[in-house]
């Protein structure tokens, strides 16, 4: 994934998230159990990834997610 995809990695991110105004790279996303679907079904449909709901549960800030998709 490319350096530009990062701000639409955030913006979904502050999208979905409770507080996602209010996010910064090193905030906690403050997901509950099921927002992690709607946040793999924005990323897949935004990119073209097979990212799933389990794949994001154990990342923790904004920054992890970039790095996670990043990787991708």
């Amino acid at each position: 994934m490319s350096d530009p995809n990062k701000g639409r990695v955030k913006t979904i991110i502050m999208d979905k998230a409770p507080q996602g105004d209010s996010l910064t790279m090193q905030a906690q996303l403050g997901f509950q159990a099921g927002d992690y679907n709607e946040l793999a079904n924005a990323f897949n449909e935004a990119f073209g990834t097979s990212v799933t709901a389990a794949d994001l549960q154990p990342l923790g800030t904004v920054q992890d997610v970039w790095t996670y998709m990043e990787s991708l």
